[in-house]
């Protein structure tokens, strides 16, 4: 497993040099289609990090003691995939040298812009992340249950934010709503939660650990509770967009080309599949289905937020309204194209190296049960002979 991540790790480097030295056009990017693979990765990521870092507080801010097998994978989880998403942006800039002047803050950004808010956000939200887990592994929980919640709050800012700069981009029809940073930290809970899951059942596995089943079935309780959120939000979200007689663009979400990002991933495995598993009277209390369940909604959530990226960029912006839609008029079409696809698992490969090394070099997970020993019944010492004894046994044998 340790030399397959290694080995997409080095394809992550090749296909990042390849793009690199040939331009970010052997990429699916185009002029109408500005986002692709990379930024739908990006806000997956985030998404995922502050799913578990909430999740996390469970057992180290409210004192949950059932989550508390699980608490330092959660906070590690997060911040890995936290990185992982500014390697996503650092390679979509096409020139990652030049990331410092990401962080000249109030000199070289515009800081009315979210793009540079957010900068603020996601570094402020690494560091916290980083003080979060070493206070936890140096087991100083009072403070750890401080910087915990100040780091929860932060991940809300984090996401909602991300979410705010895709909601208020008023020019996308499809993108634009002020229920999308909601929907956003919505959707992260769901996936953070139920990656959460998935990486927990096989890590307790595979270093054979005993892990309580139970647990599975609560967290998969709390994440119907949160799908069921989700869908009202989504549901509120289009019915808005398509109450409007500019609703075009919606039209183009739900019968486009793209409409399986929509229907088959984000409604059906994001929402309709783990809702029937987990409410289903036999299935939900299973850690099996659960299980399953989780792998749905992990998936479902990277296609909506692939339904967003795609969708939302093609469709063409209003620029002259009634005389040029767009560029050239037309919806933009987004390829996949192989070196694209290589620098993503490249990615996703990058974290889990991550995440394998942590669990072999730092104390993230429960304490294995030593083997106890067996005693060995040893024979009863017979009792002393004394010299009455013997003199008994020896008018015996006479």
């Amino acid at each position: 497993m340790l030399a397959i991540l290694i080995a997409l790790v080095v394809v992550l480097i090749t296909s990042f040099l390849v793009a690199y030295l040939m331009g970010q056009q052997v990429w699916g990017i185009n002029n109408e289609v500005i986002w692709g693979q990379l930024i739908t990765l990006d806000i997956y990521f985030i998404g995922l990090s502050a799913g578990a870092i909430i999740i996390s507080s469970l057992s180290y801010v409210f004192k949950r003691e059932e989550y508390k097998p699980i608490g330092r994978i959660a906070v590690f989880m997060g911040l890995l995939l936290m990185i992982g998403a500014m390697v996503c942006v650092l390679v979509d800039l096409g020139r990652p040298e030049k990331f410092w002047r990401l962080f000249m803050y109030f000199y070289l950004n515009n800081m009315t812009s979210l793009f540079a808010i957010n900068g603020i956000l996601y570094l402020g939200y690494i560091l916290l992340m980083l003080l979060y887990l070493w206070l936890i592994l140096e087991n100083k929980i009072k403070l750890a249950a401080i910087i915990g919640t100040i780091d929860v709050i932060w991940a809300i800012m984090v996401h909602t934010g991300t979410g705010a700069i895709f909601g208020l981009i008023a020019n996308r029809e499809i993108l634009f709503t002020p229920i999308k940073p909601f929907e956003f930290l919505t959707a992260a809970l769901t996936s953070g939660t139920s990656l959460l899951i998935l990486v927990s059942v096989i890590t307790f596995k595979f270093t054979k650990r005993a892990f309580n089943k139970g647990l599975v079935i609560s967290l998969g309780k709390l994440l119907s509770y949160i799908i069921i959120l989700l869908l009202v939000l989504v549901f509120f979200d289009k019915l808005t967009h398509m109450y409007f007689p500019s609703r075009e663009g919606t039209v183009f979400l739900f019968s486009g080309p793209y409409w399986w990002l929509f229907w088959v991933f984000q409604i059906g495995m994001g929402i309709i599949i783990p809702l029937v598993i987990l409410f289903h009277p036999r299935l939900g209390k299973t850690a099996k289905w659960v299980v399953i369940a989780a792998a749905s909604v992990v998936i479902g959530v990277l296609g909506e937020r692939a339904a967003l990226v795609i969708p939302g960029t093609a469709y063409p912006q209003p620029l002259y309204p009634g005389q040029i839609e767009g560029i050239w008029g037309a919806a933009g079409v987004f390829p996949i194209t192989p070196w694209e696809t290589l620098l993503s698992l490249g990615i996703i490969s990058l974290v889990a190296l991550l995440f394998v090394l942590g669990l072999k070099y730092l104390e993230l997970l429960p304490a294995a049960p030593s083997a106890e020993a067996v005693a060995v019944p040893q024979p009863e010492p017979s009792p002393p002979v004394t010299d009455a004894g013997t003199k008994e046994a020896g008018e015996k044998l006479d």
